[in-house]
């Protein structure tokens, strides 16, 4: 009795942990003004459907091998299917998203990051944290949420202003970079894993530390938009 009613205590903090940050971001930094839980859950269709082409692309072109462990090439080109998440958050903010960029960004980052959670955790919780023995990598894994859903919304946003013609060349630069940082995402983290050798809660802080300074490069690159606006209608007057 005590240790199924602990273990369900476990599973629900551990759903909590992870999920509450959507809704938090979603309830309090305005978003639900501009559009609705309906057009964010166009974005986790698009996310799904994203995922079967990258999985069709994975199975016909890296088929699996034989090999266990890391491999920096084999590895790194499989990273590379990642790619198929750009392209498609292109056409969701592009063709299926409506109002202003940044919320058509945000919306589109956001559906992209629930989707990825719920389809990567809910089962794993389900199935590990339930068991009548705790570990905290059920509540790493719910802390790493949070950083998903920084980094797909700077993905999103990095998708976004990339195709923009009033981007400046700097800014564009960096936009690049930051955006290839995002797609090899993993294969980063496997780095962090394997050649760093950090594990655990030091892992959980290296993949947020990774996440922040992407969101930060992102807001940079969005910045600029408005401040190369703003030089060229003072100049113009």
């Amino acid at each position: 009795g005590n240790n199924r009613r602990m273990a369900f205590f476990h599973f629900v903090n551990c759903l909590t942990l992870a999920f509450a940050p959507f809704f938090i971001v979603y309830k309090y930094s305005g978003l639900n003004e501009y559009t609705t839980v309906w057009r964010i859950a166009r974005a986790v269709l698009g996310f799904f459907l994203a995922q079967l082409v990258k999985l069709l692309a994975l199975a016909t072109f890296f088929p699996a091998s034989d090999g266990e462990g890391f491999n920096i090439l084999p590895d790194l080109l499989k990273s590379s299917a990642d790619v198929i998440d750009v392209a498609g958050m292109y056409l969701m903010i592009t063709y299926f998203m409506t109002g202003k960029s940044e919320v058509r960004y945000f919306s589109t980052g956001l559906g992209w990051a629930a989707a990825y959670s719920a389809s990567s955790r809910i089962f794993i919780f389900w199935s590990g944290a339930r068991g009548t023995a705790f570990h905290w990598r059920y509540m790493q894994s719910a802390l790493d949420s949070s950083s998903d859903l920084i980094l797909y919304t700077a993905m999103a946003c990095l998708v976004g202003i990339a195709s923009r013609s009033d981007l400046p060349a700097g800014a564009k630069r960096l936009g690049t970079m930051l955006l290839a940082a995002s797609v090899f995402h993993g294969f980063i983290y496997q780095c962090f894993f394997h050649y760093l050798a950090l594990s655990s809660w030091a892992l959980v802080a290296a993949k947020f530390a990774f996440s922040i300074a992407l969101g930060g490069g992102a807001v940079v690159v969005y910045s600029s938009l408005n401040y190369h606006a703003q030089y060229y209608n003072n100049k113009r007057d």
